[in-house]
């Protein structure tokens, strides 16, 4: 979800997809889940409104509105100038502590 070695490289996300036999409720499961998760920041599942598939993101909940926004600006993106620097460094300290519990939580949920 993140870069170890540049932990500041990108607010920590997980980008999926689903493949064609997984059950249809799946990704409602799975945003329920992460809905109910508390953690020291908000998490969510979204789906990318920037590609043709069915791409989803597991992220902090304040990259969707940045998504939606570039997407429907059809501006680049970028974090650090969306967020601001120390914001945008404590939302990555955040979910990388976050992430062990995150995970647990999901596979104790699902």
């Amino acid at each position: 979800m993140y870069i170890e070695d540049d932990r500041y490289r990108n607010i920590p996300m997980l980008v999926f997809r689903l493949q064609e036999s997984c059950p249809e409720n799946l990704v409602d499961t799975l945003k329920e889940c992460v809905d109910n998760f508390k953690g020291k920041i908000s998490w969510k599942v979204f789906r990318n409104p920037m590609t043709r598939k069915a791409n989803y993101l597991l992220s902090i909940s304040g990259l969707e509105d940045l998504y939606m926004q570039s997407y429907l600006e059809q501006i680049q993106y970028n974090q650090i100038e969306y967020f601001g620097i120390e914001r945008y460094k404590k939302f990555c300290d955040d979910a990388i502590l976050d992430i062990p519990m995150l995970a647990k939580h999901i596979a104790e949920t699902l």
